[in-house]
């Protein structure tokens, strides 16, 4: 019967074909007239281009420390070869502690004596031009002073007097009292006692006194006593809301009054003990300074001399 190859011919064409071999008799399927393309090889992969290399990097120089046993080196190394001696005293280690302890002493020792000539060759940066370090100079500096304190602090008593206020239950302001009253009696100064609650202080000091109406709260005394310094007729500057000693009295009255332009402030430099008010003011100095130190010191120096009144023998100014 060919039912059988029949059914095993449509059998073969149904199944997949079998993998494909070398030989022409292994691929009888493929038939007398099949025509196959020939298989697409996959591209060859083109060539990496060579990627540019990143510039090195510049070479930096290398870490410049301070130079050695100069003021910087001593400074970072010093305290650690003395750890060292410490930790580990051998006689290497204390010699070589000492050696670098003795080289920092004479660098201080010859810069004190750097300090010493420069200091004599320039009067701006002696320190007794502006105020003798000798006992019997700075007594007089201080006697000259106090006359000029005292000069000043009567002219401001002719043009103003001192406001004050006290509570009776105020142990300060029993003490503030005769010092007042002290003032009065050396300078002429006026005294307005004001009493806050009323009542008398319970020494008798200033038996005659005003009552508070108003007037503390409007100059916002939150303490006593409470000292402002008044002129006719309406100026008031403040004192101090506290105690006071007599000389602080006195050294905030003329400091008011020339805050206040009662006085001038040559007036007032001569109430301070000083020969010469030598400053060096930073807001003058010019926006760009000269990194050169030559040109620095110069331009230090030209304001310096700016700065300097001429003054006498006796103080004042030429």
């Amino acid at each position: 019967m060919r039912v059988l190859p029949l059914a095993l011919c449509c059998l073969s064409l149904a199944l997949p074909a079998p993998a494909r071999a070398d030989g022409f008799y292994f691929r009888g399927q493929e038939g007398w007239f099949w025509y196959e393309r020939e298989p697409q090889l996959a591209p060859e992969p083109e060539p990496a281009r060579p990627t540019a290399l990143p510039p090195a990097p510049a070479a930096t120089p290398a870490h410049q420390g301070p130079k050695p046993l100069s003021a910087p080196w001593l400074r970072a190394h010093l305290g650690a070869y003395r750890d060292a001696a410490i930790d580990d005293p051998s006689p290497r280690n204390v010699a070589l502690y000492l050696y670098l302890q003795r080289l920092a002493l004479d660098k201080a020792s010859r810069f004190a004596a750097a300090t010493q000539r420069a200091v004599q060759r320039d009067p701006f940066l002696d320190e007794v031009t502006q105020r003798p370090t000798a006992t019997f100079a700075a007594n007089l500096v201080n006697r000259q002073a106090g006359e000029h304190r005292t000069q000043a602090l009567k002219a401001i008593a002719r043009q103003a007097g001192l406001l004050f206020f006290f509570r009776a239950d105020c142990p300060y302001c029993e003490a503030q009292a005769p010092l007042l009253a002290m003032l009065a009696s050396r300078y002429g100064f006026t005294i307005l006692p004001v009493s806050l609650d009323g009542a008398p202080l319970p020494g008798g000091v200033f038996p005659s006194f005003s009552r508070d109406r108003g007037q503390a709260a409007h100059l916002r005394v939150v303490s006593t006593p409470a000292l402002f310094l008044a002129r006719p007729p309406d100026d008031l500057v403040p004192l101090a809301q506290g105690l006071l000693s007599l000389a602080q009295l006195e050294e905030r009255v003329v400091l008011a009054a020339v805050e206040a332009g009662w006085i001038s402030e040559e007036v007032y430099s001569r109430t301070r003990p000083i020969t010469a008010d030598l400053t060096l003011d930073p807001v003058a100095l010019p926006a760009v300074l000269p990194a050169e130190p030559e040109q620095l010191l110069r331009v230090l120096q030209t304001l310096a001399r700016a700065g300097v009144p001429a003054i006498t023998a006796g103080g004042g100014e030429l």
